[in-house]
């Protein structure tokens, strides 16, 4: 019986074995001309967001105090920024780190930062004129809304799948095809950064303590599409 049983069971093992290294070396033989190609898109868009960082720190000896301090300018701040319609703000990081002097202690310095941002970028220059008086300004840049970027990035997305098709219709042409299939496709938007000011440009406009004037420019906005096309026998 199981002599009988061995030779029932061994032909079905073995093909079982043999079946995927037949479709698998089948497979590798119907990816012939296969060819990558790329598209790319731009589109220059105006920034329609200014963000600014504003801080205030105190140092000395009682944290307690400085604490205080700090929480009472933050408070005047978040209080001036309120009156200003279309601004949002936005409390960040609250820090207390020591001071070290010859690995001794010897202050304490506490730290904390507020995030402002408008379309109206005007009212927001005013603002960070008026908090300048109690807070220093750490960075200022422009940014792309999401609903902006979103609509834009729709319509180069069409425009670069519109490119792909031609360049794959040209390459197919060049090579005797008359047809194509794509393979693989890829759609990278990327994103573009917030835009700062120099330091030095800061460092003057807080000097100066007077409302600082900004041009939001424009960013460039990319949609690339990498793919893999397969050209057809006719």
């Amino acid at each position: 019986m199981s002599k009988i049983h061995l030779s029932y069971w061994l032909p079905l093992i073995v093909a079982a074995v043999l079946l995927p290294l037949v479709v698998a070396a089948d497979d590798e033989l119907t990816h012939y001309d296969r060819i990558s190609l790329q598209a790319t898109a731009s589109a220059e868009v105006e920034n329609d967001i200014l963000e600014a960082t504003l801080s205030v720190y105190r140092e000395g000896s009682n944290p307690a105090l400085l604490s205080e301090a700090v929480n009472a300018t933050i408070q005047w701040a978040i209080g001036e920024a309120k009156k200003v319609s279309g601004v949002t703000v936005q409390t960040l990081g609250y820090q207390t780190n020591p001071v070290y002097q010859q690995q001794r202690l010897s202050a304490w310095r506490v730290r904390q930062s507020l995030r402002l941002e408008s379309k109206d970028i005007a009212r927001l220059s005013q603002l960070i004129g008026k908090l300048q008086e109690r807070l220093a300004v750490g960075r200022v840049g422009y940014r792309i809304s999401a609903l902006r970027r979103n609509s834009v990035e729709e319509s180069l997305i069409a425009e670069a799948i519109a490119l792909f098709q031609r360049r794959a219709e040209l390459v197919a042409k060049q090579m005797g095809r008359s047809r194509y299939r794509v393979v693989q496709m890829g759609i990278d938007t990327g994103g573009a950064p917030m835009q700062p000011m120099m330091r030095a440009e800061m460092s003057a406009m807080a000097d100066a303590r007077i409302s600082p004037s900004f041009e939001a420019g424009a960013q460039t906005v990319r949609v690339s599409i990498s793919g893999t096309i397969e050209l057809q026998l006719d």
